[in-house]
């Protein structure tokens, strides 16, 4: 039986981060785990989200710098020369301002101290600033998007192990039942009441079960290592799964997803309309045009009048001369009157990347309203085959214990009843396939709407 497992891409990238995390080795645990607790847990210690946190810091870093550049700045400056002719020289390359001094032939020393402060600028650094605002707004709401994805991939691993778990009872239910007739079969050989080779076939049907046992433990087992990966945690670590797969009505989600519907079209029209409340990825797309804007304003404003307050105090000594010290201060104004043609072409660059991103944020509208139909439309096709699967499964119990009846009463052959064996097992298979399929699409549901609340 094939499962949905987590996307390959995904894994791929918690197992290389989770491989190269250099800040502390993987934790291990010994515990009970509830859905809730292997969520809590990955939201803690997955690398994903540690990743993702950090680009939230750097981003509140450039926000800091853009709020700085408004401020005045300070330098200190120190210029000690000698020569047979006279030059300009200015000093190392700073952050903040930078001191320009000509310096006269022969022995000089001079102590500088500058303070400037952007007086006008056109709303270039206050549109930078807005910018870089947008995108600190834009990381944060990536950090909850990341959230909600590992909250996922650890949801889905996590039924997976139910699952396997779930066929391994199969299995040790079908063992069970093939070796009580083993059994049996084998005294009735003994007393000559049937052929051999029914013997021989029960022996068979029991090491197929017991095959299929290990084959399902081992599935389980690496389900269960999957989980511990997604979650952030060592391999090593013992984990006991307390949960079952879920059958609650549809209906109940919905009604805490929603608060409204009571058909088909409003439960999809109050999905849609939480998802755009809700789903952060809008939030980041919404800032990030937010940013666009702010940086075209800037472009703008950029080759617009620039007026600066400067203020400097010296302290110098020329060779031949007393030494002396004085003050300056003054407004410095700028305009660019041509620039061949940059001006416009950064503006338009600038334009054209706004309207990217409103391009972007228009396609992810329309992939998560995607997301939340497809999600609603898988939740209720998997409940419809939980109760389809479940009508089979007792017809197929009924199947199987009339035709064990009438094995054991001497009117039939094993095939018969290995056969409803067989359909047995199979519709109970079919059972846990659509109780995982019900329980992940009500996980992808929750994270379509985006309303669920992240511990």
């Amino acid at each position: 039986m094939k499962f949905a497992c987590l996307p390959f891409p995904l894994l791929l990238m918690t197992l290389t981060l989770l491989a190269f995390r250099a800040n502390a080795a993987p934790p291990v645990l010994d515990q009970t785990l509830t859905t809730d607790q292997a969520v809590t847990i990955a939201l803690r210690e997955s690398p994903l989200i540690h990743g993702a946190v950090a680009e939230v810091d750097a981003a509140r870093g450039r926000l800091k710098a853009a709020r700085a550049e408004t401020r005045p700045t300070v330098s200190a400056n120190t210029f000690v020369s000698g020569g047979s002719l006279p030059n300009i020289v200015e000093s190392p390359e700073l952050l903040v301002s930078r001191m320009i001094m000509g310096l006269p032939r022969g022995g000089y020393a001079d102590q500088n101290l500058m303070v400037m402060y952007p007086l006008f600028t056109s709303g270039r650094l206050q549109a930078m600033t807005r910018q870089a605002a947008a995108l600190r707004g834009a990381s944060q709401a990536t950090l909850e998007v990341q959230r909600r994805e590992v909250m996922l991939m650890v949801r889905v691993a996590y039924r997976e192990i139910q699952a396997r778990e779930a066929l391994v009872g199969v299995g040790q239910t079908r063992l069970q039942e093939n070796e009580e007739r083993l059994r049996i079969d084998r005294e009735k050989l003994t007393l000559e009441r049937i052929p051999a080779y029914y013997v021989r076939r029960d022996e068979a049907e029991v090491a197929s079960a017991q095959q299929e046992i290990t084959n399902a433990r081992r599935d389980a087992g690496m389900a269960l290592s999957q989980l511990k990966t997604v979650m952030g945690i060592s391999l090593a670590s013992r984990l006991a799964l307390t949960e079952k797969l879920d059958d609650t009505p549809s209906a109940d989600l919905l009604r805490k997803l929603t608060d409204a519907g009571t058909t088909a079209d409003a439960d999809l029209a109050a999905l849609l309309s939480a998802a755009e409340r809700h789903r952060p990825e809008l939030l980041a797309a919404g800032e990030r045009v937010a940013g666009a804007q702010a940086g075209e304003t800037a472009v703008r404003a950029g080759y617009r009048p620039q007026v600066g307050l400067f203020a400097m105090g010296d302290v110098l000594k020329a060779g031949g001369m007393p030494g002396t010290g004085g003050i300056t201060y003054g407004v410095t104004a700028s305009i660019p009157l041509y620039s061949g043609g940059g001006d416009q072409a950064r503006r338009e660059t600038a334009a054209a990347e706004r309207r990217v991103q409103e391009a972007e944020q228009e396609r992810i509208a329309l992939q998560i309203a995607r997301e939340v139909n497809d999600a609603y439309l898988s939740l209720l096709a998997a409940e419809q085959n939980i109760q389809t699967a479940r009508a089979a499964l007792r017809a197929a119990g009924d199947e199987y214990r009339a035709a064990k009846a009438r094995y054991d009463a001497g009117r039939s052959i094993v095939t018969e009843v290995l056969d409803a064996l067989t359909s047995r097992v199979r519709s109970e298979n079919e059972v846990i396939q659509a109780l995982f399929q019900y329980n992940v699409a009500a996980d992808q549901l929750r994270k379509a709407v985006g309303a669920e609340r992240v511990p």
